[in-house]
């Protein structure tokens, strides 16, 4: 029993399993995240596991999606044993006396990939059955794309390191000359002791053989080192290949066959970092550490020194005129921002709300309403979209057409602003002849994935060739993950959300559609960025002044007028919604052309339901609405439960000790927001006595622990789960509170 287990212990693999934990464990760090990401830990609140359990491929998961992820998997696998092999090869080197040493080494190497390899099939079998609503055939049919997939570049693979073995073995008998100088080269033994070679005592020749390793002691050391760097020298060709096929995806992006699934992205990306970190290693060994320190220091100096500059840019703004770029200093706000200029856009705003009142009859006092759609993706986006297609329909359009501001942050901002412009469109008769409002298509479109093309960019644009560029009139623009974010938004919406910021202007204005405002959040000092085709200013700070100062502390910046001179009004409607829904590292922050140039990210930092933009909007007319309505209806989307409470530990680890302290606050982050803003809200309602009716519609998933995930993709069952959420009691019971405070103004119509 102890010869065996003395066997098992130094068999190859059990060997290299091990050199893989005590020698460059940051390659493992790969294999972690993928191993928790596919069972539900790493990412699970994001939907990280979908991107490798349910792949979408031209808009569909079948069976070409999912042999696209087994390519993609195979290419990750190949790289790690291409990498490990060049970093370990020389401690064992019975490998250089094989027929095929890589081969070998793959097949003894397969511990770890193997294990991935069958916990992703079971999981993709388990998340096929459950969660996208698949049949058994069609989850055999997906596994075998995925199968085929990966066996097809094992295979390409192995092919090409079999005639590479032939050549080495060509290029070392013309190097030594005859057989006879060969063998009396090869066989006269060095007796170097080599300190970084592991005992090896058997090893997997096949899949269903083991061998004994052979003794290389009578063997030159210098020529089984030298088997090993022609051995090498053809994974780096390998390595080098695959930079040239990203840099090659990198320039097809533009067409969607090029768009691979969002998981096969990360894993050609992940594969990419492996194979670099590999090479560097083996070709810098203990120069490693001092070059990188001195690449990322001269790298600094660059970016520093705006030698590199790839920032992301809002599309349609003008950046090449630096002279008339708007001072952004808190001196220079107060004096933009004036108490003049917040009279001014006051009555500008009035006159659209005279415009408002005028779309109903004569003397009437209609209720006025005000929607307030929270971020949270994909997710949220079709959950909005699901609300006001729904109760607009069942109320016969009084809704949105009592509506008459839409504000929020993120995914909400996106489906709110794709309904607007279909309701925009059916009034101008330029809807499809087949369709009509609320056609259902039309959730689906705006619930269409996002995720892919994102991550796609990210792997290839981004790092690969972040210096690619594309044009809009004269100025020249980014095409990273922000520029394919919107290039997929348009082609899921049919481009009708291809527009400029100042196309809306004049809609806005004889309210033929509800004003909307776009926030976002700038980095610089937490201000807000309002960005609406109207005059929106006295949004921008408090209406009064204190009593012993005589300046307005300005806390918001309007978009339009701050940045006139840069072509506000010709920013694309695709990059208002990013700019409202950059969540950190998945979408680049937007840099604005400002002196200073300040940058901004997810209106959800500061405000993730919008409640405060609208509370600042109805007290500066509060005089007006308590004049003119019927009241105010303030109704709130939200993915989200309110006043849920997270399951609190008993018992607390060690990792809860150190970590809790630092990540409580952002897991609380809505919550807080909810708890100010419903103090903000309580306030409010004193200004409208008895005429403030406030209303909340919420995403309940059907089953708490199987809520939608916050991503920018969405399985089927959880397309279904939002939708069936509006059937929810809660819901149902704030409906006919809508329909009832509606229905005074549903009568006179």
């Amino acid at each position: 029993m102890k010869r065996f287990w003395s066997r098992f212990f130094y068999s190859f693999p059990i060997q290299l399993l091990l050199l893989h934990f005590r020698k460059y464990q940051v390659l493992l760090i790969f294999w972690a995240i993928l191993f928790s990401t596919i069972n539900g830990g790493f990412a699970k609140t994001y939907g990280g596991d979908a991107l490798y359990l349910a792949p979408e491929y031209m808009g569909k998961v079948n069976f070409y999606s999912t042999t696209v992820m087994g390519v993609a998997a195979a290419i990750f696998t190949m790289s790690w044993n291409i990498t490990t092999f060049i970093l370990h090869s020389g401690r064992f080197k019975f490998l250089a006396t094989t027929s095929q040493p890589f081969s070998r080494y793959c097949l003894n190497n397969s511990i770890i990939p193997v294990a991935f390899l069958l916990m992703l099939l079971w999981r993709g079998w388990q998340y096929q059955r459950w969660q996208e609503l698949n049949s058994i055939p069609q989850i055999l049919l997906l596994a075998e794309g995925f199968i085929c997939g990966y066996l097809a570049i094992l295979f390409v693979s192995f092919f090409y390191f079999f005639n590479a073995d032939k050549n080495i073995g060509r290029r070392l008998m013309r190097k030594f000359g005859n057989p006879r100088n060969f063998l009396r080269t090869v066989l006269i033994p060095n007796q170097e002791h080599d300190e970084n070679a592991l005992p090896v005592l058997s090893y997997f020749s096949s899949p269903w053989r083991i061998r004994r390793a052979r003794n290389v002691g009578h063997y030159n050391k210098h020529y089984l080192d030298n088997i090993f760097r022609q051995h090498h020298f053809a994974a780096m060709i390998t390595i080098g290949l695959a930079l040239v096929f990203l840099v090659i995806m990198a320039y097809l992006m533009d067409f969607p066959a090029f768009r691979i699934p969002a998981g096969a992205s990360v894993l050609i990306f992940f594969a990419f970092l492996i194979g670099v970190a590999g090479a560097y290693a083996y070709l810098l060994e203990s120069w490693a550490i001092p070059v990188v320190i001195a690449m990322i220091l001269g790298l600094n100096w660059m970016v520093k020194n705006q030698w590199l500059d790839n920032r992301n840019k809002a599309y349609g703004l003008d950046y090449t005129d630096k002279i008339s770029r708007p001072a952004y200093s808190v001196p220079h706000l107060q004096e933009f921002f004036t108490a003049a200029r917040a009279e001014a856009d006051r009555k500008h705003t009035r006159q659209i709300l005279e415009n408002w009142k005028k779309r109903f009859p004569a003397g009437s006092k209609p209720p006025l309403i005000v929607i307030n759609t929270s971020g949270g993706g994909s997710r949220s986006a079709a959950w909005t979209m699901n609300v006001l297609q729904r109760y607009d329909s069942l109320l016969k359009g009084q809704l949105i057409n009592h509506t008459m501001l839409i504000t929020g942050a993120s995914g909400g901002m996106m489906g709110a602003t794709y309904f607007r412009e279909l309701y925009l469109r059916q009034q101008e008769g330029r809807m499809p002849t087949a369709r009509n409002l609320y056609d259902s298509s039309y959730c689906e479109k705006i619930s269409k994935d996002l995720l892919n093309s994102v991550f796609s960019s990210f792997a290839v644009n981004d790092f690969i060739t972040p210096f690619r560029h594309f044009d809009i009139g004269k100025n020249s623009y980014a095409k990273d993950r922000g520029y394919a974010f919107e290039m997929q938004l348009n082609l899921n919406t049919d481009h009708i959300l291809n527009k400029k910021l100042g196309e809306y202007r004049q809609p806005e204005l004889e309210a033929r559609i509800p004003m909307l405002i776009w926030c976002a959040s700038i980095n610089a000092d937490g201000r807000r960025l309002y960005m609406s085709p109207q005059p929106v200013s006295y949004l921008c700070a408090p209406e009064y002044r204190y009593p012993t100062r005589s300046m307005r502390d300005v806390d918001g910046v309007d978009f339009g007028q701050f940045f006139a001179n840069q072509d506000a009004n010709e920013l694309r409607v695709t990059s208002a919604i990013r700019m409202s829904a950059t969540f950190p590292y998945v979408l680049p922050n937007v840099f604005l052309p400002s002196n200073p140039i300040v940058d901004v990210m997810d209106a959800g930092i500061s405000d993730n339901f919008g409640q405060e933009t609208s509370l600042r909007f109805l007290y500066n007319f509060r005089k007006w609405i308590n004049e003119n309505t019927g009241g105010v209806i303030f109704i709130q989307l939200r993915d989200s439960r309110k006043n849920d409470v997270s399951p609190i530990k008993q018992k607390k680890d060690l990792g809860d000790l150190l970590f809790e302290p630092l990540f409580s606050m952002q897991r609380h982050w809505t919550s807080m927001q909810d708890f100010d803003q419903d103090h903000l809200i309580n306030y409010m309602e004193g200004n409208f006595p008895g005429k403030f009716t406030r209303l909340i519609f919420q995403y309940v998933p059907q089953q708490a622990d199987k809520a939608a995930a916050l991503s920018w993709h969405l399985t089927p069952r959880e397309k279904l789960d939002i939708a069936r959420a509006l059937d929810n009691p809660a819901n149902q019971q704030s409906f006919r509170q809508l329909d009832a405070a509606l229905g005074g103004s549903m009568t006179s119509d």
